[in-house]
This record gives structure tokens, C-alpha cells and sequence, in this order.
């Protein structure tokens, strides 16, 4: 249930070591409750695509398994993913809006892809980034907003703190992050956020999200 305006106040983690980045539900919210005829319903947390969550430094850490990665302070959104994707989800890709799940489209909601959208040329319905390995067709939490962790090209444009941080144009793989890329009045709309610190290529960086307000979603 929404805990204010925008988010939630809690949420019910729904599978693996109930870390958020665990998370890798093969059914909307993880769990499927049935009770016998006559029989009280139990209490539950529901967790359906769209929820958001705000998390401090403190309690991202806390709901971080390490092994994955450490997650930081931020908001985290509960998305289905595209099940007929060609990419699968991957930490710190770039996550998108899949073109058919908008308003009006032929999927659900909230559904994301590791798919390029609407074309690898213009990467530019971007939900957020990938916190794990969601499989294909499963439901999990991407970062929307806060310091995120992003995986990066193998070629940047340019690698220097503070530089623009943008979905990649026409990946040849995963739909990895560009750094230092021109900004122009088409590829504004490409932009992630800043770069903390130097980027490296085809690793782990991290970046502050500035892309709107909640990365244009609500």
C-alpha cells in the first residue's frame, strides 16, 4: 500500500536471501497465497509493478547482498521484465521502458527490457538500472533515482569525474552506459546522469541519477 505521495513505507521482499537485489520473483510479488474455503486470509504485503521504495545508505546497504553488489541510497522501483527480450537483464545495465508496455501498448505496465528501446540508435526510454540478474519474464526491483551502480561500455568517449553518463547508441552487446558523450537536443534524452569519479570501461562506476523526476515515470 502507497505510504505517501509517491512510495511506499515498506516493503515485503519476496524471494532469495531478502536482499533487494536478490530479488528474482517468477510471479507478480513472489508469492501466491491461497487459504481453504471459509478460512481467514492471512496478512500479506503485496508488491506489484510500479511500487517504489526510498532507501537511505544505511538500510540500501543493509538490504544489499554483497555478493551481487552494494546498493546505496536511492529509489528502487518493482518492474516485471520482458519475457521475449533478446538481452537479459544484467547488473548495472541500462534498463528501458519496453515500447509495447506504454500506455495504450500490447504488454503490461511497468514492464522493462534489457532490449534497447525504442532502437539502439535512440536509447532513450530509460527506466533505470538493472541492481541484478533478473530473469527474463520475472519480476524485480531496478534504481531510479539516488547513486547508482552502472556498468560501462567498453568504449567511452571520455572518462573524467563528472562527465555525462548516457545509455551507450547502438550497443553491440548489453546495453552498457557511455560516458562524456556530446550532449545535444537528441541526446539530452539519452542521459543517465553524473559521473562519480573516473569511469572505467567495461566496469562497475558509480553515478549520481539526474535524469528527471523519477526518470520521467510515475
Amino acid at each position: 500500500m502507497a505510504g505517501g505521495m509517491l512510495t511506499k513505507q515498506a516493503d515485503f521482499l519476496t524471494s532469495g536471501t531478502n536482499k533487494l537485489n536478490t530479488v528474482n520473483d517468477a510471479s507478480q510479488g513472489g508469492a501466491v497465497v491461497s487459504v481453504p474455503v471459509g478460512a481467514p486470509s492471512p496478512y500479506v504485503s503485496q508488491t506489484i509493478p510500479g511500487d517504489k521504495i526510498v532507501l537511505d545508505d544505511l538500510t540500501a546497504l543493509a538490504l544489499s547482498s554483497t555478493a551481487t553488489g552494494t546498493l546505496y541510497g536511492g529509489i528502487y522501483m518493482y518492474v516485471g521484465t520482458l519475457a521475449t527480450s533478446t538481452a537479459s537483464p544484467v547488473r548495472g545495465a541500462c534498463a528501458f521502458w519496453a515500447a509495447a508496455n506504454l500506455p495504450n501498448g500490447a504488454t503490461p505496465l511497468y514492464t522493462a527490457t534489457a532490449d534497447a528501446q525504442p532502437t539502439a540508435a535512440v536509447p532513450a526510454y530509460i527506466a533505470g538500472v538493472w541492481i541484478n540478474a533478473i530473469t527474463k519474464g520475472n519480476y524485480g526491483w531496478i534504481q531510479i533515482a539516488g547513486t547508482a551502480s552502472c556498468l560501462m561500455d567498453f568504449a567511452l568517449t571520455a572518462s573524467a569525474t563528472g562527465a555525462s553518463v548516457s545509455a551507450k547508441v547502438s550497443p553491440t552487446t548489453t546495453a552498457a552506459f557511455d560516458a562524456g558523450a556530446a550532449l545535444t537536443t537528441t541526446t539530452l534524452a539519452l542521459q543517465l546522469g553524473v559521473a562519480i569519479g573516473s569511469p572505467i570501461t567495461s566496469s562497475i562506476s558509480a553515478v549520481i541519477i539526474t535524469r528527471g523526476n523519477f526518470c520521467g515515470r510515475i
